[in-house]
């Protein structure tokens, strides 16, 4: 277990990524989440029939964009076959080639290296942070991220994401994979301790395997496989968004003082007001002053401004069907 990687860790976990939002200027707030999955393949036969675009070693992205429309992800790949203009790849069809030039193997693994599981004298795989070999250079893009639908908060994360800022956070959910294979993903500097953000092996998956990227910007990483093979790696890709300020039926599920409901009027705002029905607001309570009528009273007078926007949704790319609707208001 790599000390410096499993102690940054878990001081991320006490903290339990609690978010410091500005809400002075920031009244309507909503976390918005899209799971996705990407595919890497570590030295495995290619062309892949189900992943058909093998993307080796150039210029690469995992592109996570918040535009008018919503959720953009894909992936950006600069192969010179592809002229100035690059291709956009759906995640789904592409394959991130770990080729035999990112393969390694040390006879005895550095201390701050521990955690991602390698093993002396048996190789690991590492798709670096910097183009210095054949190998896969991988990073991360949030740079086509409308920034004016995004609200300022804080992660507080002292991994490099603790200040207010517009940010995208990716957090690692699950990796299916070769047996005994270990993912992880860090940056280093070649002269400080690396920043470990996911590791698999010091101490499985938990709420710290978590990276995050501010809006707009454009960073590189490394990351570790230990195994040869098909990694499906799912993140939760999310950002906070401004909610529009007319969805005032939309109460706040999680009762978090920075967040005033998810921006989608779905069975949990319906459960709330019922949960409530009769009472009078409380300006205390997050969840009984969303609504604020001139009888300042849960009752028929909320009942019907929530019929009126049942299933409306209140930011960028929100599905308005009841099919598409999330019950977590995550879409």
């Amino acid at each position: 277990m790599n000390a410096n990687g499993s102690s940054t860790k878990m001081i991320v976990l006490s903290l339990g990524m609690a978010l410091t939002m500005s809400t002075a200027t920031q009244a309507r707030c909503a976390l918005v989440s899209k799971e996705v999955t990407f595919y890497f393949g570590i030295e495995t036969p290619v062309p892949d029939a189900n992943h058909p675009i093998t993307i080796d070693r150039f210029h690469t992205d995992l592109e996570v964009s918040f535009r008018a429309t919503g959720w953009d992800v894909v992936v950006s790949y600069d192969g010179p076959e592809y002229g100035g203009t690059g291709l956009y790849v759906p995640p789904e069809e592409a394959l991130l080639y770990g080729n035999a030039d990112s393969r390694w193997i040390l006879s005895s693994i550095p201390a701050d290296f521990g955690f991602i599981g390698a093993r002396p004298n048996e190789p690991f795989w590492i798709l670096p942070q910097n183009a210095i070999s054949e190998a896969l250079p991988l990073g991360v893009a949030a740079e086509h991220t409308g920034g004016a639908s995004l609200c300022v908060w804080n992660p507080a994360d002292p991994r490099g994401a603790d200040t207010l800022d517009r940010w995208i956070q990716l957090q690692l959910l699950e990796v299916r994979g070769p047996a005994d294979g270990h993912f992880a993903m860090w940056q280093a500097d070649g002269v400080n301790p690396p920043v470990v953000f996911i590791s698999t092996y010091d101490t499985g998956i938990t709420d710290a395997d978590v990276y995050s990227i501010s809006a707009g910007s454009h960073v590189h990483v490394n990351w570790g496989f230990t195994q040869a093979g098909l990694y499906e790696v799912d993140f939760r890709i999310s950002t906070v968004v401004q909610c529009d300020d007319w969805l005032n039926a939309d109460w706040a599920p999680r009762g978090d003082e920075f967040f005033n409901g998810d921006c989608v009027v779905d069975f949990q705002d319906f459960a709330l007001l019922g949960s409530r029905w009769l009472q009078p607001a409380d300006w205390g309570d997050p969840n009984t002053s969303a609504f604020i009528d001139p009888d300042n009273l849960v009752d028929l007078t909320d009942l019907a401004t929530l019929s009126d926007q049942w299933l409306a949704c209140g930011y960028p790319g929100c599905q308005t069907d009841s099919s598409a609707v999330d019950p977590n208001g995550v879409n």
